[in-house]
């Protein structure tokens, strides 16, 4: 029984790599790695509830909050009452948000070129289908559990 590296070892270690070249590179812009998926949504699909973001970044609750508290501090997104909902309130993005964007792709972009130097586009392509069947997996395994346990 040896602990030879496998696929979950290499995953772990690239996905923590990805976020210090990600944090690196977002950094000067007065942006994060976790910024990214809240920008994006916004941009995609407009203003949202904060129960949405977190389910759309599939990240929970009370993370969610912190996260736009930092970034409404940030002059990144502004929060106003829901007319559709009167407890709950919308979050969209400022102008300074929006024009952040474009950049921090970009920047993500290099990032992406950089870490997969030395592929061909087909296998840049086959990776980015493997690793997305991985997460539909793994999201099956979890199936809404909170603890990472697959559900009974």
């Amino acid at each position: 029984m040896g602990l030879e590296p496998d696929t979950g070892y290499y995953v772990v270690l690239a996905s923590r790599a990805f976020m210090r070249v990600a944090e690196a590179r977002l950094r000067p812009l007065g942006l994060g790695a976790a910024h990214m998926p809240v920008l994006l949504a916004l941009t995609e699909q407009g203003s949202l509830t904060q129960k949405e973001l977190a389910r759309i970044t599939q990240i929970k609750q009370p993370t969610a909050a912190a996260l736009l508290q930092r970034m409404e501090a940030a002059g990144l997104v502004v929060r106003a009452p829901d007319s559709r909902d009167g407890r709950a309130t919308l979050v969209s993005l400022t102008e300074r948000g929006t024009s952040l964007l474009p950049v921090a792709l970009d920047q993500r972009r290099q990032a992406i070129e950089a870490a997969t130097a030395g592929m061909s586009p087909q296998e840049v392509e086959w990776l980015n289908s493997l690793l997305a069947r991985v997460m539909v997996n793994l999201q099956a395994l979890v199936n809404g559990s909170d603890d990472g346990q697959p559900a009974p």
